[in-house]
């Protein structure tokens, strides 16, 4: 058991450096293709700091998901939004702050539901 959430917190450092450069770096390039309406963009930004959410409560399971997380994750993405609108093709948009902030509040709510997950509530167990 033990050795399960070493495991579980090793995995999600890893994941989560692999995820903050990739998101990072899809944040800042050019826009591959442009998206009818404003949907979509608000989507993606809702998975990505759903993600995120998920990855730093499993990479740092020795406190609870709580406001010092929450405080990063928020801060990262408005530091996305400030590096966006240093560049010409990008834009700095509070609706997806709002986005990346509903992504977070989405994990809040969905933690007793990932805690029926077979090998996902290892992260809660004692």
């Amino acid at each position: 058991m033990k050795h399960l959430k070493r495991f579980l917190a090793i995995e999600g450092r890893l994941l989560l450096v692999l995820s903050v450069v990739l998101i990072s770096r899809q944040a800042l390039l050019p826009a591959a293709a442009s998206f009818p309406g404003m949907g979509l963009d608000k989507v993606l930004h809702f998975l990505a700091f759903f993600l995120l959410s998920f990855l730093v409560d499993f990479a740092f399971q020795k406190t609870t998901f709580n406001v010092r997380k929450i405080i990063v994750l928020l801060v990262y993405g408005i530091a996305i939004e400030v590096a966006q609108s240093f560049f010409p093709y990008r834009t700095c948009s509070f609706g997806d702050i709002a986005a990346d902030a509903a992504g977070i509040a989405g994990y809040l709510l969905a933690i007793p539901i990932l805690k029926r997950i077979p090998f996902i509530r290892e992260r809660w167990s004692a």
